[in-house]
């Protein structure tokens, strides 16, 4: 892909690509945890080690702080695992007073800056359709043979995460019905100031989410276009905004959301050449947790010298763009990290305006997501999706480049176990009913005006706690109470991002056991007696209330 570097020339950067294989910067440095952090010593490979790595120092906060403003991540190790609190400074003495603050809590490991990055140019234009032709008569469809597949295999009861700008589902292919919607209600980080979401994630003001979402999940109805996987849904996780543009620890945050949700797949037509330990450490989560997970290979060309993450990542499976001729595209990646090839060239998908043509590896992915939905839908299970889709790929000459196709080009009939027998042509064929209209090109970093479901707009950012402050009252206002029918009542003054856990003691250890949303006043219900405590943690601070025994 054609991209520049924006850099402003303050500090040294590492490169990253998001959002369609764009370019942007971010900051990489070192910052000293406090000493009582880990409790031993971790392993090289360790997330600790890499949060580490990452941190930067007070002088590169104060910088960015200089520059403007400072969206700071503060990674904490809680029970072995990464927690990420997100803290937006807008002055220096702010950041004293945080960092001082953080000092002293010894479960911090890592203070990063969660740099933005930013759609600066795309080769991948997305051409309008007018109306697109009827349903399977797209090149794409034809070569994976998805005709006869559909008779059989629709990929019904699953879900399918789309980590991208949005999702416009008011188009008559992604609309669904009230009964069976198509697309679901998901989270937007956009609109946050931090990495909690909200929303619903049904707002895409950039159009590449609609048209991933269309290639998986567009309905079945014998026209316009449908979707690799027609009777699986759709759950839009919104963490890029018009122009492109996101942030790092909302993509993490939103793999996270994506497992917690019972997402069977999640797709990342997004990816880029540094290895950032927060998503790989929540990708590693999800597939431990049963789901697939797909990512564009990246759109650098054959000449490419470093690999792509999250496609990079083990656990992924790495996709590569095809053409209709069957040969890899021109634009994309090479490199022994590729798993599978699929069609990723003039793919005509859903879009806010109606329809739309775009190429690059972010179309390819959403195919291999679709195709693992059907393979889910058809009992196979989540831990052989890769390998079977490989075993059964298409390699031969010249498809047996696997730093060029990975394992050859995906084939779903063979994966499916298809044959002539198993698989039938639906009655009656359905025909073209229009043509591709060759009118302009839309840039996809162009905004385009808000869905009729609009979410609200992010608030100007403010600082979000004042440290100093902040410790004391949440400590004195921490109240727990405790009722003899598994009740806790949970009264606290936190900031806005806080957290509250509920956590029961189990031999010497403590388990949280419920995460719910820090109110001024909140009833929990526990499932079981026992003996419980509260965690309220903070960006800046962890408090904890006294044990308390339930029956």
């Amino acid at each position: 892909m054609n991209a520049e570097l924006q850099d402003r020339q303050v500090r040294p950067r590492r490169s990253v690509f998001l959002a369609i294989f764009t370019s942007i910067a971010f900051v990489g440095a070192s910052f000293t945890a406090p000493a009582k952090a880990l409790d031993s010593v971790p392993a090289d490979e360790s997330w600790q080690v890499a949060a580490e790595a990452a941190s930067a120092t007070p002088a590169e906060l104060k910088g960015e702080v200089a520059d403007g403003q400072l969206r700071m991540i503060v990674v904490r190790e809680e029970q072995g695992q990464p927690d990420v609190a997100v803290i937006n400074m807008t002055n220096e003495k702010q950041l004293d007073q945080t960092l001082k603050a953080l000092n002293n809590d010894p479960s911090v490991i890592s203070v990063e800056v969660d740099q933005k990055v930013n759609l600066l140019e795309s080769v991948m234009s997305a051409a309008p359709v007018a109306t697109a032709a009827a349903a399977y008569n797209q090149w794409n469809y034809t070569a994976l043979q998805l005709h006869p597949i559909h008779v059989h295999h629709i990929g019904s009861g699953t879900l399918v995460a789309v980590i991208d700008s949005g999702v416009n589902r008011t188009g008559t292919d992604l609309n669904g019905t009230p009964q069976v919607p198509q697309v679901l209600d998901g989270c937007d980080w956009v609109t946050s100031p931090t990495n909690v979401c909200r929303g619903t994630g049904v707002t895409d003001e950039n159009g590449h989410g609609t048209h991933v979402a269309g290639i998986i999940a567009a309905k079945n109805d014998g026209v316009g276009i449908t979707g690799v996987a027609p009777g699986s849904q759709i759950l839009p996780l919104r963490v890029l905004d018009a122009n492109g543009s996101g942030y790092l620890s909302d993509i993490a945050a939103a793999i996270d959301y994506a497992v917690a949700n019972n997402a069977d797949v999640i797709n990342l037509s997004l990816g880029g050449t540094t290895n950032y330990y927060l998503i790989e450490d929540a990708i590693n989560r999800a597939v431990t947790a049963g789901v697939v997970v797909v990512a564009a290979a990246g759109n650098s060309g054959p000449n490419n010298t470093l690999p792509s993450y999250p496609a990079a990542y083990a656990n992924v499976i790495a996709v590569a763009a095809t053409d209709s001729s069957g040969v890899v595209a021109t634009y994309s990646n090479q490199g022994s990290y590729l798993d599978i090839a699929a069609p990723g060239s003039a793919i005509i998908s859903t879009y806010p305006t109606g329809y739309a043509s775009l190429s690059g590896t972010s179309m390819a992915s959403p195919h291999v997501a679709g195709i693992a939905a059907l393979m889910l839908g058809a009992g196979t299970p989540a831990g052989e999706i890769k390998t079977r889709i490989q075993s059964t790929a298409d390699n031969s000459i010249p498809r047996d480049n696997t730093n060029r196709y990975g394992a050859g080009i995906v084939n779903p009939f063979a994966a499916l176990g298809c044959d002539a027998n198993a698989c039938t042509a639906p009655t009656p064929e359905p025909t073209p009913t229009a043509t591709i209209a060759s009118t302009g090109v839309i840039n996809p970093g162009i905004v385009i005006a808000p869905t009729s479901e609009p979410e609200p707009s992010a608030p100007t950012v403010t600082p979000e706690i004042s440290p100093v402050v902040a410790v004391p009252t949440i400590r004195e206002s921490l109240k727990v109470k405790a009722s003899k029918k598994r009740n806790l009542t949970v009264t606290v003054s936190a900031p806005t991002g806080s957290k509250t856990w509920v956590q029961r003691k189990v031999g010497k250890k403590w388990r949280t056991v419920l995460k719910v949303t820090t109110t001024s006043s909140v009833q929990v219900k526990l499932s079981r007696s026992g003996t419980y405590r509260v965690q309220i943690i903070s960006p800046a601070e962890k408090v904890t209330s006294k044990s308390f025994r339930v029956k």
